[in-house]
């Protein structure tokens, strides 16, 4: 493949040490490899790619996005692909209009505890959900609401564990890091996932634990995914984004 990653913070360095980018854009040059200074450098440079990752903070997603679907490339963005939902509404039309593809990233959706939830629990047997989700704060210049930053995750499995179709009490804030979802079930039982330690507590007090149980990596699976099996590669991710558009501190409530 070749492939562009926007921005070389913890995120691009992580991409990349998987997927090794022909090319790099960052303010800093990279030793040794081909880097441009901006992604205006990069579309001058006129090359052709199969997809281009964006990783730069979340206030410049919406500029840079625009940018390279403007000029004909497949990108896939870090969540959230901007932090309004007209403008991403606008980004996921012109994709359309220009036949590309615009993926906003999904790797939570390939956690085991997350694979494993999908294939035995049907939407049927859930009262409701809710979920814990803190991290550490971006060094990012620019604040953002932890919802956005962080939120955006468990958002994205409402939608696509669920469909929307069941109460989802999600807390997110920045903190020691802790990803937990408690699902309440239909006869009273609890079933604990933690997400960091890749461990299912059942009802009787069991603990399932899910490290082993896959030797894939999230990235080069959601990547396999949406290049080569197009899997919904153009989501309507701006029907995510309203949902956080009116939330406020760290709890939002998601209803059906």
């Amino acid at each position: 493949m070749n492939i562009a990653i926007i921005g070389y913070g913890k995120m691009g360095k992580f991409y990349d040490s998987l997927l090794k980018a022909d090319y790099i854009v960052d303010t800093l040059p990279i030793k040794g490899r081909m880097s441009f200074a901006n992604v205006d450098e990069l579309i001058a440079y006129a090359q052709p790619l199969q997809l281009v990752i964006v990783c730069t903070p979340i206030h410049t997603h919406y500029e840079v996005v625009r940018k390279l679907l403007t000029a004909g490339y497949n990108v896939l963005c870090e969540k959230p692909i901007s932090v309004s939902s007209r403008d991403a509404n606008d980004l996921e039309t012109l994709a359309h209009k220009n036949n590309l593809l615009l993926y906003q990233s999904t790797l939570e959706r390939y956690n085991p505890i997350i694979k494993f939830m999908k294939k035995n629990i049907a939407t049927e047997e859930i009262d409701w959900i809710e979920s814990f989700r803190f991290g550490n704060m971006p060094q990012s210049i620019q604040s953002i609401n932890p919802l956005f930053d962080l939120g955006v995750h468990d958002i994205d499995l409402w939608f696509y564990l669920t469909e929307c179709k069941v109460k989802w009490e999600l807390h997110a804030g920045y903190g020691k890091p802790q990803r937990l979802i408690k699902v309440h079930l239909s006869n009273g039982s609890t079933l604990s996932l933690d997400l960091l330690e890749k461990q299912i507590m059942l009802p009787d007090g069991t603990i399932l634990d899910l490290t082993r149980a896959s030797a894939n990596n999230p990235i080069i699976e959601m990547i396999y995914d949406i290049i080569y099996k197009g899997t919904n590669a153009n989501e309507a991710w701006s029907n995510e984004i309203k949902r956080l558009e009116n939330a406020d501190g760290e709890l939002i409530v998601l209803c059906p």
